[in-house]
């Protein structure tokens, strides 16, 4: 989804559709439900579309580290919960002790770490500044490898890595609809977290 090609034959489709209702019509075509479908497969139209550009969006104030937008495009406690999650999962479930109350104070002392990293860590500026440094041109699409719904009209997913990334080295983003697209979900990529095969 990162190549400009894909929006652009997007447009096209989009556009072609657009032009071949509005000749329906006008040409009386559909009959009396012409208004109806038009103005459904518009909605679905505009309801595909909008996701796009609210990852467009999102990625735009990233790379250029506006606070302020990012601050309406992301549902922070959201988005540190999940990061907490996986990291609690990843690195708690790996420390190991002969003693199992000793065990169990020093899974306790690693989640309480990981909380105070992911409080301080996870904002803005943290998030603006991986972006910037994953960037390898100026395109902010140029990290999307896959964008599309997840299951649900109002669940959106998408694949950020490297050009010729596997999906265990590419991060997951998913946005969630509630009266306008967020991103509610950072899910880390495995190898990053020392979860790969």
């Amino acid at each position: 989804m990162g190549n400009p090609v894909y929006w652009a034959l997007g447009t096209l489709l989009v556009a072609g559709l657009a032009g071949g209702l509005v000749y329906g019509l006008a040409t009386h075509k559909l009959g009396k439900r012409g208004p109806y479908i038009a103005g459904a497969i518009a909605f679905i139209a505009l309801w595909t579309a909008w996701p796009y550009w609210a990852i467009y969006d999102l990625q735009t104030a990233l790379v250029a580290g506006d606070k302020v937008r990012l601050s309406s495009l992301v549902d922070w406690t959201s988005v540190r919960d999940g990061v907490r999650e996986d990291l609690k999962a990843a690195y708690t479930s790996k420390i190991k002790a002969a003693d199992p109350r000793m065990q169990a104070l020093s899974q306790a002392m690693s989640g309480a770490a990981i909380d105070q990293v992911v409080e301080q860590q996870i904002n803005p500026s943290m998030l603006s500044e991986m972006a910037k440094g994953s960037m390898a041109d100026d395109n902010p699409m140029s990290q999307v490898r896959y964008a599309f719904f997840e299951g649900s009209p109002l669940v959106f997913r998408m694949d950020i890595g490297a050009q010729f990334s596997t999906q265990n080295e590419r991060t997951i983003y998913l946005l969630e609809w509630n009266l306008g697209w967020r991103l509610k979900r950072i899910i880390v990529a495995p190898y990053l977290l020392g979860a790969g095969n």
